[in-house]
C-alpha cells in the first residue's frame, strides 16, 4: 500500500514538473510569436513606404518623359498644328472656329498673355463648336493621380487622356469671358452633359481660386457648382476645407471643398465599384459609387464677347 502511494505521488511530480515545462514553452512561443508579429508590421510599414516612394519617382518620370512633353512636342502628321486660315494668331479654338476652320483636332492657340502659344485639342463639332478641350478621360491609359507640378503644367496626349494644365488654363480663361461644358458617358454607353455659363481660374494658381457658377444647362444634375471659389488640391499640395488631404483619400485631383460632389480626376474604376467616391465620379448623375468611362471638360468664350 505505501509503495502504491510513493508511486502515485512520483507520478504526480512528474506530471507536475511536465506541466511546468510545457507552461514554459507555452510562454516561449508565445513571446516568440509577438516578435515575429512585430517584425511583420515593420516590414509592411517599410513596403509601403518603399512603394510610396516607388511611386512618387515613376510620377516624377512620367510628368518629365512622357505627360508634359506631350503636351509642347510637335503633334503627328495626321494631326498637324493648325491655325486660323487668314493668318492671324488665334487666342483659343473658336477663333480658329470663326476662321473657317471647323474640324476636331489639335491646333496652335496664342492667347494673350502667352505669345509664343501651345497646342491644343479643339472639339469643332458639340453644341456649335469651338471648344478648347482641357481635360479627357476615355480608356484608363494614363495616370491622373499626381501631384501639384503636373496638374499646373499639363500632362498626357493631346489625341487621348490628358490634363491641359492649370496654368495655360488660368492664362486662356484671363483673357475673356469663357463658358464650361462637360461631357460624360458611362459604360452603357449613356450620355449626359452639364454647361456653366462663367468659368476662370484664379491668379496665380495655386492661391487662385476657380470661378464656376451661373448654371446655364445640365442634364446630368448638378455636380460642380458647390467646389466654386475653391482652390485646386493635389495629394502633395492640401488646399481643401477637410481635416484630411480629399485628394490623397479619393485618389484624385480636384477643387474639393470638403470632400466632393464631383471627381472627374479620380481612378479609372470601370463602372461599379465597391469603394467609395474614389473613381471618375459625377454624384447627381450615377453617385459616388460610379465610375465613368468617358469625359471632357471644354471652354468656350461667350460669343458676345468676341
Amino acid at each position: 500500500m505505501v509503495s502504491q502511494v510513493s508511486r502515485q505521488r512520483a507520478d504526480w511530480e512528474s506530471l507536475r514538473k511536465g506541466q511546468n515545462g510545457l507552461v514554459s514553452e507555452l510562454g516561449a512561443l508565445q513571446s516568440e510569436q509577438g516578435r515575429l508579429i512585430q517584425l511583420l508590421s515593420e516590414g509592411h510599414s517599410h513596403v509601403a513606404q518603399l512603394v510610396n516612394s516607388v511611386s512618387e519617382v515613376l510620377d516624377s518620370v512620367h510628368g518629365k518623359s512622357r505627360g508634359k512633353g506631350d503636351l509642347v512636342r510637335s503633334p503627328a502628321k495626321s494631326s498637324r498644328s493648325r491655325g486660323c486660315t487668314n493668318g492671324s494668331k488665334p487666342r483659343d479654338c473658336y477663333d480658329i472656329f470663326m476662321s473657317g476652320q471647323q474640324e476636331d483636332g489639335v491646333y496652335s492657340i496664342f492667347p494673350i498673355h502667352y505669345p509664343t502659344g501651345f497646342q491644343v485639342y479643339c472639339d469643332m463639332t458639340t453644341d456649335g463648336g469651338g471648344w478648347t478641350v482641357f481635360q479627357r478621360r476615355e480608356d484608363g491609359s494614363v495616370n491622373f493621380f499626381r501631384g501639384w507640378e503636373q496638374y499646373r503644367d499639363g500632362f498626357g496626349k493631346l489625341t487621348g487622356e490628358h490634363w491641359l494644365g492649370l496654368q495655360r488654363l488660368h492664362l486662356l480663361t484671363m483673357q475673356t469671358h469663357y463658358q464650361l461644358r462637360i461631357d460624360l458617358m458611362d459604360f452603357e454607353n449613356a450620355t449626359a452633359y452639364a454647361q456653366y455659363n462663367t468659368f476662370g481660374i484664379g491668379l496665380p494658381p495655386p492661391n487662385g481660386p476657380s470661378s464656376i457658377d451661373s448654371m446655364l444647362i445640365v442634364f446630368s444634375g448638378d455636380s460642380l457648382g458647390k467646389h466654386t471659389g475653391m482652390k485646386f488640391t493635389t495629394k502633395d499640395l492640401d488646399n481643401d476645407h477637410s481635416e484630411n488631404n480629399c485628394a490623397s483619400f479619393y485618389h484624385g485631383a480636384w477643387w474639393y471643398r470638403n470632400c466632393h460632389t464631383s471627381n472627374l480626376n479620380g481612378q479609372y474604376l470601370r463602372g461599379h465599384h465597391a469603394s467609395y467616391a474614389d473613381g471618375i465620379e459625377w454624384s447627381s448623375w450615377t453617385g459616388w459609387q460610379y465610375s465613368l468611362k468617358f469625359t471632357e471638360m471644354k471652354i468656350r468664350p461667350h460669343r458676345e464677347d468676341k
